[in-house]
């Protein structure tokens, strides 16, 4: 189970990703899906499902799918990454996770987190873990909400159904060029 802490004003060290079984690309520990900036659409859709999801207040937001409930990435083989070079940007940050409000936080369940070299020394992000994704990403976050906020819901229809949470798809043909990078995904389901 994932536990994740704010970086702020804490050191943590890394040491590195052998040995863990990838129970971070795993359904039963780590993560099914994650949330999507629009920017990142054409990083990942030739690899991952891009699917919807609503907000309780109704906001449409973008998500990665990595994987169904009880399996892996379908890109693990033997507790590797067959695409590492071209992973997402969620797994790229891994054990680090960017937030709307510009904070970083860091899942304290990793189990590379014991020993290691700095990740993390006092609140700052040791130079080889950090990611651009990690500036202004409460720009790149809002960016996505007020480009998606003009699609409407009853223009999706259920696609998938992970741990109880729906996923959708657009169920029309769009010139949208970040709508066609998910159409175009979904050959992938």
């Amino acid at each position: 189970m994932k536990n994740f802490v704010s970086i702020k004003n804490k050191s943590f060290s890394f040491s590195s990703c052998d040995g863990c079984g990838a129970k971070c690309c795993s359904g039963l520990y780590g993560s099914n899906f994650s949330e999507l900036t629009i920017d990142e659409f054409e990083e990942v859709y030739k690899h991952f499902v891009i699917l919807f999801s609503f907000s309780d207040m109704g906001y449409l937001k973008a998500n990665l799918i990595i994987s169904r409930v009880t399996e892996h990435c379908v890109y693990i083989k033997n507790d590797i990454c067959t695409i590492y070079d071209k992973r997402p940007n969620v797994c790229k940050n891994y054990p680090l996770s960017p937030s709307p409000s510009n904070d970083i936080y860091i899942d304290t369940s990793c189990p590379a987190l014991e020993s290691g070299s700095n990740i993390i020394k006092d609140g700052i992000i040791n130079p080889s873990f950090h990611n651009e994704l990690f500036n202004n990403y409460q720009d790149k976050f809002m960016k996505s909400h007020f480009y998606l906020e003009k699609f409407k819901k009853e223009d999706f229809e259920i696609a998938l159904v992970i741990k109880g949470m729906n996923f959708y798809k657009y169920k029309h043909p769009s010139s949208d060029e970040y709508l066609q990078m998910h159409l175009e995904s979904l050959l992938l389901l």
